[in-house]
């Protein structure tokens, strides 16, 4: 049973010689990524469009010692559950056809609860269909498929699925290939922001171990961006599901190859698709999960907070919601803010879950620290001239065993137990001169618990890093 070609002529040229050399022409430019692959990013659209971005990472394929190629791509036809699989052989192509690894297929498909047999979701699907060409030009014959279509908003299910397809990897010669495009129909400044801001979420997911960051992000972008925004990622399910497999199979980074959107080659920057692509890798030595903010974005954030608060103090309050320049300043961020007059404190408030960007976060809790503190009497306009702002951005929580995982004046530490709870920031390591005391007071003075509560099996430990700045 073969699955006959739904784009050929319209996404891509139906004559062999013509698609063959627009396709090689395009993997000549190829990229090649800094780590040890485990997978690439493509995007989907017409070739006259997206072909460049989708040549520049595939071309990456051209040395690897493959059998297998799971294709995770977006399904545009139809509701998914799960991932969908199909009954086909092989799949045609103007180059000839590509078969599919049925032995792979049957093992992802005993896991029912994570993948379905559905033909009908592949049959006029072409986010599959136009990576094939590429591969046929850079593998002939030699290398298979598995073809596998998610649109599912049930993300712990896509972790999952992306897992059980690494799973399924292993102790085979395989790679996967993720096919999504990005942002779709705002104009083009708005597509180049938010794109790069998914783009970006993406490394930041794989760095951090975390594929569900990917989804805030976009949840998150998506609002900032407003109605111009039609989606942030059209194939968000299959790239978090990509993401997910990369790490089961030791990925750890993100390295974007190519960027572009319709407008830089229409002309027409009115309503654009984003296209981006990459690789997902395992980079050595592992690279670290915190946001990469230079000391101009730095000095632009404690900025963006004094301004929040004399936004404030004239009675306009912090501003919000919209996309910031700079794709950091998009991303998904827990953040605390510390104000201090003549070195001691006066106010300090944040949040270590990313309840929303970090621009919105650093504004709002500038505002929280000034006005909202209990411990203290709001700011006035009269005292802000004399405070000192300082900003901390944090690192996901990570849970530990115990003390011994803790690392003095390097790690913050929340510690949690029933319904009681409390943190201290690595700054505040300063004030201790042992371990011991540092988590006493912990427990004791900010989570109202016994001072030895850390020492409890029942009493959770996590541990953070910050990247604190001051004015």
């Amino acid at each position: 049973m073969i699955r006959k070609t739904s784009a050929a002529g319209s996404f891509y040229e139906a004559d062999p010689d013509k698609l063959l050399k627009e396709v090689n022409g395009y993997l000549k430019k190829g990229a090649a990524p800094a780590g040890a692959l485990k997978g690439v990013l493509v995007p989907h659209a017409g070739y006259c469009f997206s072909g460049a971005a989708a040549g520049r990472a595939l071309a990456a394929l051209k040395d690897a010692e493959i059998d297998t190629l799971v294709i995770m791509a977006t399904g545009h036809t139809m509701p998914l559950r799960r991932g969908a699989l199909t009954d086909a052989e092989a799949f045609a192509t103007p180059l000839g056809p590509v078969g599919v690894d049925v032995e792979f297929c049957a093992e992802l498909l005993l896991e029912k609860d994570l993948f379905e047999l559905s033909p009908r979701a592949h049959s006029g699907e072409h986010a599959i269909e136009v990576q094939l060409p590429f591969l046929r030009a850079l593998k002939g014959d030699k290398v298979k498929i598995v073809p596998l279509l998610f649109n599912s908003e049930d993300e712990a299910l896509l972790e999952a699925a992306g897992r059980a397809v690494g799973r399924a990897m292993k102790g085979r010669r395989a790679l996967f290939c993720v096919s999504s495009d990005l942002s779709h129909y705002p104009p083009g400044d708005l597509a180049e922001r938010s794109d790069l801001s998914a783009l970006l979420a993406l490394r930041q997911a794989m760095r951090n171990g975390a594929p569900s960051y990917f989804g805030l992000a976009c949840g998150l972008l998506a609002r900032a961006a407003g109605p111009g925004l039609d989606t942030v990622a059209c194939g968000q399910a299959a790239m978090t599901a990509g993401a997910a497999c990369a790490l089961e199979l030791g990925g750890n980074d993100f390295e974007t190859a190519l960027y572009t959107h319709s407008g830089k080659v229409s002309g027409d920057d009115s309503r654009v698709v984003g296209y981006g692509a990459g690789f997902y890798t395992a980079a050595s030595p592992r690279p670290a999960g915190a946001l990469e903010l230079s000391p101009a974005m730095k000095k632009e954030l404690l900025a963006m907070a004094r301004g929040a608060i004399k936004s404030s103090l004239r009675g306009a309050g912090p501003q919000v919601g919209s996309l910031a320049a700079a794709p950091e300043f998009n991303q998904p961020a827990a953040v605390f803010v510390t104000l201090t007059s003549g070195g001691e404190l006066r106010g300090c408030i944040g949040s270590l879950e990313a309840r929303g960007t970090l621009s919105d976060m650093v504004r709002g809790y500038a505002c929280a620290a000034a006005f909202e503190d209990p411990r203290f009497a709001p700011v006035t306009a009269a005292e802000l001239e004399k405070l000192k702002l300082e900003i901390s951005v944090l690192s996901p929580l990570e849970r530990v065993d115990g003390a011994d995982d803790i690392k003095e004046g390097v790690h913050g530490v929340y510690v949690k137990s029933g319904r009681r709870s409390g943190t201290y920031l690595p700054q505040v390591w300063e004030h201790f001169k042992k371990k011991e005391d540092f988590l006493s007071s912990l427990c004791l003075e900010k989570a109202g618990l016994a001072s030895d509560a850390w020492k409890e099996k029942s009493t959770v430990l996590y541990r953070y890093t910050v990247d604190h700045f001051e004015e």
